[in-house]
């Protein structure tokens, strides 16, 4: 289960799960989906949602502590006050 499409239909809610290899059929569902519509021309679903976990395209879990020896970027020295021309700190 790599392809998750999700909807509400009337409150109630729905999923439809589809392989790796099926993302063309999965994006196909999901866009009938959206277009569904009852005997007045409203639509029947709403908040349809596509998730997709890919396994060739999806790491390990979790993060690294590893980092680059030339890696010395960090946020401390973003955001404050202006400098005195004006220009916000937003670089380095």
């Amino acid at each position: 289960m790599s392809i998750v499409v999700y909807w509400l239909s009337s409150g109630t809610p729905f999923v439809q799960t589809f392989t790796d290899d099926q993302l063309l059929a999965a994006l196909a569902f999901s866009e009938a989906k959206r277009k569904e519509k009852d005997a007045a021309g409203h639509a029947l679903n709403n908040h349809v949602v596509i998730n997709s976990e890919l396994g060739d395209s999806v790491g390990k879990p979790g993060v690294s502590d590893e980092l680059p020896a030339d890696y010395s970027w960090t946020k401390s020295h973003r955001g404050g006050p202006p400098e005195p021309d004006g220009q916000p700190k937003t670089l380095a």
